[in-house]
């Protein structure tokens, strides 16, 4: 950790410290925020007696840039005595068993992926557990990367009894993370709408609605009708989830916190850090301008703190990307078929110079300007199909190096964390 990011850190952990500390006057739903933190960490099964850090995403086996989040928690936590604490977005409805590794299929690199059985759809909190394979196309693995997806396949079977493929996938994670992030609890989203607070949050919505919809005014986020919650419902039978509404008396429901429900529960009642990535922290101001609409106060003064975290790091895959020829480009190509005089543009200026007069006669003249590029063309065919040959090996080479400077491999890949 470098200076500046230990100075943060440092300056973070005094501020989730502080707001553990701290005894808030503002008040939800009739209870003060100080009770409403007893109560939620109590009903999640948190620690009471020290400082919550908090991060989360999707399940899955996620890019270095989140796990950049765990990794900054667990040193906040460890400056400020707290536990890290990893929410699962179990409702979300990503594919969390794509776990996708670079490979060498013919002497090149390519993306393939883990096969895994069963193979599924819908939120992963409905989804079973997966067994995980190599594939069978003919490939191998760079000696840099072989250690590091045996601890990724190692890490998912050590998993395969948890509850649904969501806890699964959050549970490897937090293996890989290792000694680098210590997770101290894992709790999925679904577990935050059962809480007391969420079901207050359920009740009040409808005096908070228009401050809801008002807040998200700029926002890729979707303002809700008349009768929806900011919650999801989920259907097991058909394994999908859908709006919740406030007309819905579905019993034994399976519900789900909307983004910025999530959010605010957590920051209110849950924790005194909440680590966000570069599009939480996006979403997360209209969170607290909602969250002070009803408050009534500045919610950044009463809710706990939230910062952004981010890296890029990237796997260990240089020695694979090939050469680039910088001269073969889509512009050169077009510059020799459209001009291939090989004077410096004179004869093709000249040509040009030449279409003037009537309708007629410039047609006439543009017509031999066509026969003349064509006969040149036909003089440096062997040049023209060179250049496109080349051009074509750039293809190749482009597509290598996206693949090796990829900043979205899973983080067990990464240099940093082999």
């Amino acid at each position: 950790m470098n200076a500046v990011a230990s100075e943060l850190s440092t300056v973070l952990a005094a501020r989730a410290k502080a707001r553990f500390d701290g005894r808030e006057s503002a008040q939800f739903a009739g209870e003060s925020l100080v009770s409403w933190r007893q109560v939620t960490r109590e009903e999640l099964g948190l620690p009471l007696d020290r400082p919550i850090i908090m991060t989360g995403h999707q399940a899955g086996i996620w890019h270095a840039g989140i796990a950049e989040k765990f990794v900054r928690g667990a040193e906040i936590a460890a400056l400020c005595g707290g536990a890290l604490v990893h929410v699962v977005i179990d409702h979300d409805t990503n594919d969390a068993s794509l776990i996708g590794f670079p490979a060498l299929v013919d002497g090149r690199l390519e993306r393939l992926m883990l096969e895994r059985s069963p193979v599924g759809r819908g939120p992963n909190v409905l989804r079973r557990p997966v067994r995980t394979m190599r594939p069978e196309r003919a490939h191998q693995t760079p000696p840099s990367i072989e250690s590091a997806l045996q601890e990724i396949e190692s890490a998912v079977q050590g998993a395969f009894r948890r509850e649904n493929l969501a806890m699964q996938m959050a549970h490897a994670a937090n293996v890989l993370l290792g000694a680098r992030a210590r997770v101290d609890a894992t709790v999925a989203a679904t577990s935050f709408a059962r809480t007391s607070l969420a079901a207050a949050m359920r009740r009040e919505f409808e005096l908070m609605r228009g401050a809801y919809n008002h807040a998200l005014e700029g926002q890729r986020i979707a303002r809700l009708g008349g009768d929806e919650l900011p919650f999801w419902r989920l259907d097991s039978a058909n394994s999908s989830r859908l709006p919740l509404l406030s007309s819905d008396n579905t019993p034994n429901a399976l519900l789900a916190p909307r983004a910025l429900a999530l959010t605010a529960i957590a920051r209110m009642g849950a924790c005194d850090l909440f680590i966000h990535g570069t599009g939480g922290g996006k979403y997360d101001g209209a969170m607290e301008a909602w969250m002070s609409a009803v408050l009534k106060v500045d919610s950044q003064q009463a809710i706990a703190p939230m910062t952004i975290v981010t890296a890029t790091r990237l796997a260990p895959l240089a020695q694979f990307i090939e050469p680039f020829d910088v001269s073969a480009t889509p512009r050169a190509l077009s510059r020799l078929e459209q001009d291939p005089f090989a004077d410096a543009g004179v004869t093709k200026a000249q040509l040009l110079g030449r279409i003037v007069g009537s309708r007629l006669e410039k047609r006439a003249a543009f017509v031999v300007m066509r026969r003349a590029i064509e006969a040149a063309r036909k003089q440096r065919a062997d040049e023209i199909n060179a250049l496109r040959a080349r051009l074509g090996a750039n293809a190749r080479a482009l597509l290598t190096h996206a693949l090796a400077t990829d900043r979205t491999w899973p983080f067990p890949f990464s240099m940093t964390y082999t």
